[in-house]
């Protein structure tokens, strides 16, 4: 597979709730991702529907475009996400031999740096743990 790291259509798999965003996952009981078999673009109709309940980004994942050095997680020097890595670092999931299916591998940013073990993060992985993560509550 090619490295997409650079390429501008990659997609960050923690994006925010907004029109354009793809849903690829919805959290299960568990508080694991059940992942969709395609990703589906949303609109304002759908984020007014998610908001009823509890914040979209603790029911559901998102991806959209990669904003690299408009992100905070931008690493200008290596011209990484540096969210990728602290994850791995803080959940420390073993990369697997069987990687789960996922809507959106082709384009994902963290898969295309850090291949099956980001996507061994991932399943545990939704924004509250991030907005720790940044320091911001």
């Amino acid at each position: 597979m090619e490295n997409n790291k650079d390429n501008d259509n990659s997609y960050c798999p923690s994006y925010a709730v907004k029109p354009g965003a793809k849903l690829y996952g919805i959290v299960n009981e568990n508080g694991f991702i059940n992942y969709l078999k395609s990703p589906i673009e949303i609109n304002q109709d759908f984020i007014e529907e998610a908001y009823k309940g509890r914040e979209p980004e603790k029911r559901f994942r998102f991806a959209g475009n990669c904003s690299k050095s408009g992100c905070n997680q931008w690493n200008g020097t290596s011209k990484e996400c540096g969210l990728v890595d602290q994850l791995i670092d803080i959940i420390g999931n073993e990369e697997s031999i069987q990687l789960q299916d996922c809507p959106i591998r082709s384009k994902c940013r963290w898969f295309s740096q850090r291949k099956g073990h980001a996507c061994a993060q991932c399943n545990e992985v939704i924004r509250d743990i991030e907005m720790k993560i940044i320091g911001v509550d």
